[in-house]
């Protein structure tokens, strides 16, 4: 039997209820396992709010590396410190990461009162659903027109660059540390499974994660958390086009229209900041590569897996990346060591 999130979504008219993490059986006939969101009993009869279960996990799995690796910190005192820390910052999939920020910005967009009850607004008739929902996967720019876009376009921009500049941050001192240990002896001793840990950073890279189910509900607490945030309104067709994709799976959500993931593909697939954790993985790659000792291991963990990600994710919520400090393009090499 197939199983489900049940998530307590119930937006009343005063105040949103607390959520709830409840494992329910889908249908017989449902065609993949989803969470589904209640809403307000007065709409019992409008249709469930769902979005597939492999679009939620990538979500948790974008909401956990976020979370575990701007935790990591510059604190090594011995190569396996560097390597467990290694193996936290460089343990994603790009693609995956890129389409969980798109739904993690989906669930932050349903907590938001004003933009729920924009779509409600604008969609009286399940004929009326079906045709913006046509309208929101061929061009999802068209979310803007939703009465509560900008604010929940606000929303999730803030939060996209608060943690990217989090994870940024957390580099930055990482890196700093690389320049920091090397007046201690074991930080240049040379990394004895140099082959292995560059195989080993393209194998994490090459696998998409399937979170557990505590994972899973972490995500699903920290999106609560927006619920009554407040934000200055933006212009949502100024909004960087992950953004623009976020709110509209938010929107086909709440019409009944996301229950299809082969469906979702073409908002879930937003290739820019895909295409920069992508280059963030080849910067690491190329530092691996050329790296000996364990405070060179140190400066691409920094530099490579955590800043230039979380420049990546602060740009998607609009940071001009310039303005979170210069890429360093060189290892640091410590005296006596060995030359490239």
């Amino acid at each position: 039997m197939r199983r489900t999130f049940r998530l307590g979504l119930m937006f009343g008219a005063a105040a949103v209820c607390a959520a709830s993490l409840m494992p329910a059986a889908s249908a017989q006939d449902d065609p993949a396992p989803r969470v589904d969101i209640l809403r307000e009993q007065s709409l019992q009869d409008t249709p469930r709010v769902t979005l597939p279960r492999g679009v939620v996990e990538a979500a948790s799995v974008y909401e956990s590396y976020l979370r575990r690796a701007a935790a990591i910190r510059a604190s090594f005192r011995d190569g396996e410190a560097v390597r467990t820390a290694m193996t936290v910052g460089e343990s994603y999939q790009p693609e995956q990461l890129q389409e969980g920020l798109i739904a993690y910005a989906a669930l932050i967009a349903l907590e938001d009162v004003r933009f729920v009850k924009g779509v409600r607004v604008v969609i009286r008739t399940p004929e009326e659903a079906d045709r913006e929902a046509e309208r929101l996967l061929a061009d999802p720019a068209q979310v803007a027109a939703i009465p509560g876009a900008g604010h929940a376009a606000a929303l999730v921009s803030a939060e996209l660059r608060q943690e990217g500049g989090q994870l940024f941050e957390a580099g930055r001192a990482v890196k700093q540390s690389a320049y920091d240990v090397q007046h201690q002896a074991w930080s240049k001793r040379t990394v004895p499974d140099q082959s292995d840990r560059l195989a080993r950073a393209k194998s994490l890279a090459a696998s998409a994660v399937i979170p557990a189910p505590e994972e899973v509900a972490h995500l699903l607490q920290t999106a609560a958390t927006f619920r009554g945030r407040e934000a200055e309104d933006q212009d949502p067709s100024g909004a960087t086009p992950a953004i623009q994709r976020g709110l509209p799976l938010a929107a086909l959500a709440l019409l009944g229209e996301a229950n299809d993931e082969a469906r979702l593909s073409p908002i879930l697939s937003e290739g820019s900041g895909a295409g920069c954790m992508h280059m963030a993985k080849l910067n690491l790659y190329q530092c691996l590569a050329v790296a000996g000792p364990h405070y060179e291991d140190i400066f691409c963990l920094g530099q490579h897996a955590l800043m230039d990600t979380g420049s990546c994710v602060a740009a998607v919520g609009g940071e001009d990346p310039a303005r979170m400090g210069t890429r360093a393009v060189a290892i640091p090499v410590a005296e006596n060591s060995y030359s490239r």
